[in-house]
Order: C-alpha cells, then sequence, then structure tokens
C-alpha cells in the first residue's frame, strides 16, 4: 500500500469501522480546527468509545536479535531465521518494520510490504517496499527485529504499559476492524483520578483506558510515564476529561 499520506477530512461515515481495510495503516486525517486522527486495525477484542489505546505486543521472540542471511544494499527481500516459540503468520508484519538491533546495518529501519508464514527455527522472506531498501549491507552477523505498525492491533491501555500509547478511540471500533484513533488536539478521554487544567496526563494505572495525573507517583519521573496531553476541562474520576492530546501531531 506504499508510504503514509495526510489526507483532509472527515470522510463520509468517518466513525463506521470497516471490515476492509481502506487506507494504509497509519494514514494521517486532519480535520479543518486542527484535530488530527490516525487510520487504525482494532486487535482481538473491541475498543470502546473515549479511551486510551495502546500499539499490539510483539512476540518476545521477534523483537531483536533474528539471524538474517547476508544480503547487499539496495535488497527489497531480507531471509531470516524465525526464533524458537512464535511461528510467524503471514503478512502478521505487513506495514510493519524490520530493524537492525546489532552488528553490520546496525541503526537502520525498513517498512515491510509482505511475507509468507514462517515456522519456527525456520528461514523465511520478508519483502520490504520497494523505496525502502536496505542502504547498509547485511551479513550473517547481523541481528534483526520486527515490530507491527503501531496502529495494527490496537487494543486499550492496560494499566502496565506493554507498549506505547497511540490515540484515542473517537467512536467505537469492533474488533479486527478498521477505523480512526484520535492523536492530537481536544479529545473526550476517560479520567482517572483527579486531574487538574493545564497539567499533563499520562496513560492511568489502575483503570484500563483511562488518563491519569502525571506522574503517578511523587519525585522524579525517570521517563517511565509518556506523556498524552494537556487537560482543558476536568471531569470526576471515572468521567471524562476534555484533554488536549499530544501524541502524534
Amino acid at each position: 500500500m506504499g508510504f503514509t499520506g495526510t489526507i483532509y477530512g472527515p470522510m463520509a461515515g468517518w466513525l463506521t469501522p470497516t471490515s476492509a481495510q481502506r487506507l494504509p495503516l497509519g494514514t494521517r486525517m486532519v480535520t479543518a480546527d486542527g484535530r488530527v486522527y490516525r487510520y487504525a486495525k482494532a486487535g482481538a477484542l473491541d475498543l470502546a468509545i473515549g479511551k486510551l489505546m495502546q500499539e499490539c505486543v510483539v512476540a518476545t521472540d521477534h523483537l531483536k536479535d533474528l539471524v538474517p542471511a547476508a544480503a547487499v544494499i539496495g535488497a527489497t527481500a531480507v531471509t531470516l531465521t524465525n526464533g524458537a516459540s512464535t511461528t510467524i503468520t503471514a503478512d502478521l508484519y505487513k506495514e510493519g518494520y524490520l530493524f537492525v538491533n546489532n552488528e553490520a546495518g546496525e541503526g537502520q529501519i525498513c517498512k515491510i510490504k509482505s511475507h509468507p508464514a514462517i515456522a519456527v527455527n525456520v528461514a523465511g522472506v520478508i519483502t520490504l517496499e520497494d523505496e525502502d531498501a536496505l542502504t547498509v549491507a547485511l551479513t550473517t552477523a547481523s541481528r534483526i527485529g520486527l515490530r507491527k505498525n503501531a496502529y495494527d492491533g490496537a487494543l486499550i491501555n492496560p494499566t502496565t504499559a506493554t507498549g506505547i500509547p497511540i490515540g484515542v478511540t473517537p467512536g467505537a471500533i469492533a474488533a479486527t476492524r478498521y477505523g480512526w484513533l484520535q492523536t492530537w488536539g481536544p479529545c473526550n478521554v476517560l479520567t482517572n483520578g483527579a486531574v487538574l487544567v493545564g497539567k499533563t496526563v499520562s496513560p492511568g494505572g489502575t483503570t484500563p483506558g483511562s488518563v491519569d495525573v502525571y506522574p503517578l507517583n511523587s519525585g522524579d519521573n525517570n521517563g517511565q510515564e509518556p506523556v498524552v496531553g494537556y487537560v482543558m476541562s476536568v471531569g470526576a474520576t471515572t468521567e471524562y476529561s476534555l484533554v488536549f492530546l499530544t501524541l502524534a501531531p
């Protein structure tokens, strides 16, 4: 589907989720008042309106240190050996990313176009987008990881983070369907705890899908809690507050 672009909306019927994919995941939509949305696919569970979403969880044996075959600069096909515990189903990482985490070629990241199913401990080919070919050659000493597109398989943000927050649902999205997540601008979000006007909020630590005061703990935050946005209008705990989201402009 190529690289993600920007459209200007809202599109007709934009809050009605679809079973078929209509746009590349992560496509950016901007409304006339400056609110920003990203096109996403729900994971295995329904996504309720007004809740904070998180990216999907990736199998630990795919996150890093997969072993590739040697590949030259300009290659759009990378052969790798799958990990020892989790099958890679066909196109599981389509629209996601292959990145080199160590040795030759480390530091580069490429968008994935397609791939077949790859059984555990078996080699398979990951095809990259033509515009995102390797810029540094790989050797058998290189180590690579795979990551799904952040907007593929969205789930309600858990109380203990297992990924990054990616947006808030402006409307409900049924499991495995496609729809929009808001990432920037005024947004109505489930609130946990006593938030304050003009102050930042982070993912809630008690109620899934909520935002809470930032940081949750006193003292230095130590970078453990991402900023979701700034409070514009306060709602009581377990109700909804108007928050200016600052996740993705």
